[in-house]
């Protein structure tokens, strides 16, 4: 590693402008390192990972492509989806906890809106956004009246407020995570809450892969958080940790599997491809890559559950509550 960088161009929201070179990683999909690869660095002050430079908006559409999202409602064949299902379902137990209804919840990047489809389910008041039309009309009708279509800083809340703001695995999507925060912060009413869940750069995985990580997911994640570094930026914005995990079955185990198919596979993330139903690749390649990804499933299991004891897991989910004004933290 590179130690003390530095950047004329940028600042960290923390004010540093040094930081350590981590390494380059390709873009998903590429056989060369050195063919497309970003930089990631990681901030000398706060520990923050990020790409320098930022993709460009051409290569951000790319990323952001029908193949990304699938070619319907389901991003994965079938047997997947239906644990996708689950996993919201455990999401929405989750923030049950903290809210009852009828109070307000508003899911950033709501994706195809099974979460929201949950909470709405349980007697909650939804609201949801999507970057995109396309992205949005995989969102069930009866739901699509609930979604707004846009960046969180540019839409028009007008005097919206909401009891619960929810990120899952969209924070580290987001090219102003300082700004975002702070955004929260006004949408949300006092006392509310915020739930996150985001790989974690300060994990085992993390440190054992590097560029091979598959949690780096490359270009479309413009920032790395750890538990550490994220609870930084929550006091920064004047929120409360009040719980976080770094265990998760839904993301852990395949980091784990889809990493180590990386290191002897040039083309990156391609059992990920298959689990999606990739329609560009060959059928016996994707049944190749399903029995792959079934012989390394028990020993990525138990490693994750492991890593994860020792709050050391790949990805990690924390619940933040909105502090009042007068108890800012300088």
């Amino acid at each position: 590693m590179v130690k003390n960088s530095h950047f004329s161009d940028w600042s960290c929201w923390c004010g540093s402008t040094t930081a350590t070179h981590a390494y380059r990683v390709p873009i998903t999909g590429t056989s060369q390192i050195d063919q497309q690869a970003l930089n990631v660095y990681c901030c000398d002050t706060c520990g923050v990972f990020f790409l320098n430079p930022q993709p460009s908006p051409p290569m951000l559409a790319d990323a952001y492509n029908q193949e990304y999202y699938g070619t319907d409602k389901k991003k994965f064949i079938g047997p997947i989806a239906s644990l996708v299902g689950q996993f919201q379902q455990g999401r929405a137990k989750l923030v049950s906890q903290y809210l009852a209804p009828p109070q307000s919840i508003l899911d950033i990047g709501c994706g195809n809106g099974g979460f929201l489809q949950q909470m709405l389910q349980r007697g909650y008041s939804v609201t949801g956004t999507e970057l995109s039309p396309d992205s949005a009309d995989r969102v069930d009708t009866e739901l699509r009246p609930h979604v707004y279509i846009g960046d969180l800083l540019n839409i028009d809340w007008q005097d919206r407020r909401y009891d619960a703001i929810s990120l899952w695995h969209v924070f580290e999507h987001l090219s102003q995570p300082f700004r975002t925060l702070e955004k929260i912060y006004d949408l949300l009413k006092p006392g509310g809450y915020a739930f996150f869940s985001m790989p974690n750069h300060e994990s085992t995985q993390a440190q054992n892969f590097g560029p091979h990580w598959f949690h780096l997911d490359p270009p479309r994640h413009l920032f790395g958080f750890g538990p550490n570094s994220f609870t930084k930026l929550l006091k920064q914005t004047n929120f409360t940790v009040k719980k976080t995990s770094t265990w998760s079955f839904e993301q852990n185990p395949y980091g784990q599997i889809q990493s180590q198919l990386n290191i002897n596979n040039p083309q990156r993330d391609r059992a990920y491809r298959s689990i999606k139903g990739d329609p560009s690749l060959a059928r016996h390649t994707r049944f190749a890559d399903y029995a792959k990804v079934a012989l390394l499933t028990p020993y990525a299991l138990i490693k994750s559950a492991i890593e994860s004891y020792h709050n050391r897991g790949a990805t990690f989910t924390l619940v933040a509550q909105k502090n009042h004004p007068e108890n800012h933290s300088e």
